[in-house]
């Protein structure tokens, strides 16, 4: 009874300090429903992948949310970065964790003439402009970025991804009850994992990142019915991006997604998923509006 208090207690708080974007009073459910474009790493493949230039550039194409990595150096600083180890994405070596903040703003990114950005740095470009999903790629980088989303009154524009499994998400829970977060079962124990998930009751466990395994009418329903949304990463359920003979266009693998009712694709390509999503929320309307 005194853990269940404290939790309702942490919920509470949470929601009185928690404040909107600047310009969108929006909730993040709000912001997460519908048909969403989400772009992995900013666009996958790009030199400039996982970096704020190509933020932008996918914010201009027509994403909602901008979908990046954190890893984290020996100092507590969060950076936008993927790999465990420095190389060979940059002209550094050896793990980020045993590098100090300083020391990889030294590094250069390959092919950029820039070092890994700070997470900081992507919350004050977007201040609230563009969702920016973040996944934890550590244990060690969950409490500082979840401080800087305290500092910047983020709760409503970023959630974070806490993995397959159930610890990362607990930790975080335990760390802050408020925080959105993204869970992502799969595996062996996928579905017993999305099962004790959604029984939890999580409102703040806001999205469920569905695999192709777990993809099915039932399990779509009942996250629906939780009052979360649905995410998935397109590429798993084709192949992109892929090059058609002319006029070479990448090409996303949204619309199948939109069509099994989930809501959040997570594309190399943004700018073809937006159009696939304005053809699907087309056909969507036309849809409903013969519906008896």
């Amino acid at each position: 009874m005194e853990k269940r208090s404290c939790a309702l207690l942490c919920l509470a708080i949470g929601m009185v300090l928690c404040t909107t974007a600047r310009g969108d009073d929006r909730t993040l459910i709000d912001r997460l429903s519908g048909l969403r474009v989400c772009a992995h790493r900013g666009g996958y493949s790009f030199p400039d992948s996982n970096t704020i230039a190509r933020f932008s550039t996918a914010l201009r194409q027509g994403a909602d949310i901008v979908e990046t990595d954190l890893q984290v150096s020996s100092d507590g600083v969060p950076f936008l970065f993927h790999d465990t180890d420095l190389s060979p994405a940059t002209n550094c070596r050896g793990p980020m964790s045993r590098h100090s903040a300083s020391s990889i703003e030294h590094c250069r990114l390959r092919s950029l003439k820039h070092s890994p950005e700070r997470f900081e740095e992507a919350l004050q470009w977007s201040r609230g402009r563009v969702v920016i999903d973040a996944e934890f790629k550590s244990p060690m980088v969950i409490k500082p970025a979840i401080d800087l989303v305290k500092e910047y009154s983020a709760y409503e524009w970023v959630y974070f991804q806490v993995g397959p499994g159930l610890r990362l998400y607990e930790e975080a829970r335990a760390y802050d009850g408020y925080v959105a977060l993204e869970a992502a079962p799969r595996g062996r124990n996928g579905q017993l994992t999305l099962d004790r998930l959604l029984a939890i009751r999580d409102p703040r466990l806001v999205s469920v990142q569905v695999h192709p395994d777990l993809a099915t009418n039932p399990n779509l329903e009942a996250i629906r019915r939780s009052g979360k949304v649905a995410a998935a990463d397109a590429f798993r359920f084709g192949t992109e991006p892929r090059y058609s003979i002319w006029p070479f266009q990448r090409i996303a693998f949204c619309a199948r997604l939109y069509r099994l009712g989930i809501n959040i694709a997570v594309t190399n390509v943004p700018d073809s998923c937006a159009e696939q999503r304005m053809a699907a929320q087309s056909l969507f309307a036309t849809q409903r509006s013969t519906e008896p």
